[in-house]
């Protein structure tokens, strides 16, 4: 194998271990000249490389940028396990809180529905999935382990941030089922009925992914 070629697999290798273990996190950008000064690497076995990792969806080179990397594409197996994932989560959240007898205070939670509530139309996604992770966020104000709630959050923004045009066109054709939803969550929430706050998530959770199953 030639020298160069050898260089190549080794930028290859070390940005997929960076992609992997969340080092180069999605959307994250990358230059050829910043990896070259750190691996001591030329920057044409660099461009080689990310030639190749662009090709396999890794990343997105951007003229004068650089590359951006790219959120993993996920299936409709995949998609489905997000959703069991992210509902488990919150099942378990809302039991805690039950346990604990918190009292919840639905003020933030009401501010954002206010805004949720508005928007109607699908056109305006990007902004509706700004205020859904809002929303999210204050769902988790008691959390009891912040790192599972990272973990939920970012399985969030991996949805969210899919290239996938059926993804896309699945997360327009829940915005409605999601309002109504998260109304109700909040009514209970802010009555403690947190057995009722669950069987709403369960709900939701179901109708999300039908609309999936029908949809993708």
């Amino acid at each position: 194998m030639s020298k160069p070629k050898k260089l190549e697999d080794r930028v290859y290798q070390y940005s997929i271990n960076q992609i992997s273990t969340k080092q180069w996190l999605p959307q994250t950008h990358i230059t050829e000249i910043g990896l070259s000064k750190k691996l001591g690497i030329s920057r044409t076995p660099i461009r080689q490389a990310f030639l190749r990792l662009e090709e396999e969806g890794y990343i997105v080179i951007e003229p004068n940028k650089g590359i951006r990397i790219q959120e993993k594409q996920i299936s409709l197996q995949g998609f489905q396990e997000q959703l069991e994932f992210m509902e488990l989560v919150m099942i378990d959240h809302l039991h805690f809180l039950q346990i604990r007898e918190i009292q919840f205070n639905t003020d933030r939670l009401e501010n954002t529905i206010d805004q949720i509530n508005q928007m109607t139309d699908p056109k305006e996604i990007e902004a509706f999935l700004t205020i859904e992770f809002d929303y999210l966020k204050g769902l988790f104000r008691y959390t009891k382990n912040n790192y599972t709630t990272s973990l939920f959050l970012d399985t969030f923004r991996s949805i969210r941030e899919q290239s996938n045009e059926d993804i896309k066109e699945y997360l327009k054709l829940s915005q409605a089922t999601k309002i109504k939803h998260f109304n109700q969550i909040v009514l209970f929430l802010k009555s403690n009925d947190y057995a009722l706050a669950r069987k709403e998530v369960r709900i939701l959770i179901n109708q999300l992914s039908l609309i999936a199953i029908q949809g993708i």
